[in-house]
């Protein structure tokens, strides 16, 4: 792939790249699913919704999204 005019060979780079980033994102918010799940199913007393949001510095919300998703 490739192109003569510099500005559509930048847009390429830059959308090749920005899939990469949306790959790499959601391998982390898998692991990040992943680890919330186990805090729940290890210590579910000590890590509620809000524990966890705390924790994360996220919203109450997503956490339940979150969970729900393992149910």
């Amino acid at each position: 792939m490739g192109s003569s005019d510099p500005l559509a060979a930048r847009a390429a780079e830059l959308h090749t790249r920005a899939l990469e980033a949306d790959a790499l994102a959601a391998r982390y918010r898998n692991e990040r699913d992943a680890l919330i799940w186990r805090l729940r199913a290890d210590e579910p007393g000590r890590w509620s919704y809000t524990a966890l949001a705390r924790a994360l510095g996220c919203s109450r919300e997503l956490i339940a999204q979150i969970v729900r998703r393992a149910q």
